[in-house]
């Protein structure tokens, strides 16, 4: 196994975006990621015919969609009910009281500030997302909000510091974001208006915010998966399944 580049990673279909593979980042420890083991994604409700076959050829047989029942209800995936897939739904942000998240988000500081929160406030919500990881360790697993860099970039930033790999290469594969979502943005501006653009951002602050935070308060994702009441073996299969 070797360093995947930015290209190596990126998963091209027709009609979905920011799809990406999770393996082929290095370790502290001196492994890698594993492939065709974690795929993080936008949404799937445009994709062609030749997507879904692609995706299905590449492994993916769970689907977990992080999307409110709003969000699945308007655009629904068109990987649920495809062949064999396995879809889940966790909406994550549901573990967020509604008293807690500001009404109008011109009040975030930015972004990393809704990370920070659902962090601490979705706790149960991320431990039902892990739990699908946990039971299902030697299976292709894609998860996607809306645009795959919010909701999405918490778990595959916990996924990766799980893993072991360098703070840098969290921040870079959360900053890729904004580039692979240009095709989808105007559909994105016109959901959270254009006051409010800077929140479709993927700035290297964000992330290094929420990591910040992630240190501060539990040490590492596997101490805050701990908290979170998984065991000690249990976090060690989720990581092991994603090294190589």
């Amino acid at each position: 196994m070797h360093y995947l580049t930015r290209e190596e990673r990126m998963i091209q279909l027709e009609k979905m975006y920011n799809t990406r593979d999770l393996g082929g980042y290095e370790t502290q420890s001196s492994y890698y990621t594993k492939t065709h083991r974690f795929i993080r994604a936008a949404s799937p409700a445009l994709m062609s015919e030749k997507d879904r076959e692609k995706l299905y050829d590449y492994g993916v047989r769970i689907e977990i969609d992080l999307r409110g029942s709003f969000e699945r209800e308007k655009a629904p995936s068109r990987l649920k009910g495809y062949k064999d897939i396995t879809y889940f739904t966790v909406d994550l942000l549901s573990g967020m009281n509604v008293d807690v998240i500001p009404k109008d988000m011109r009040e975030f500081k930015s972004i990393a500030d809704l990370y920070i929160m659902m962090l601490e406030y979705c706790k149960p919500k991320i431990k039902e997302v892990f739990d699908i990881f946990l039971n299902h360790l030697d299976t292709t697993i894609l998860f996607n909000c809306s645009a795959g860099k919010d909701r999405t970039g918490v778990i595959a930033a916990l996924l990766l510091d799980l893993a072991g790999c360098h703070d840098y290469d969290i921040v870079k594969d959360y900053m890729e974001s904004f580039e692979n979502i240009q095709p989808m943005y105007e559909v994105l501006l016109s959901g959270v208006g254009e006051e409010q653009e800077n929140f479709l951002a993927s700035k290297p602050q964000y992330m290094m915010l929420f990591l910040d935070h992630l240190r501060e308060n539990y040490g590492s994702a596997k101490t805050y998966l701990l908290e979170l009441g998984f065991t000690e073996e249990e976090v060690q299969e989720i990581e092991d399944s994603f090294k190589i």
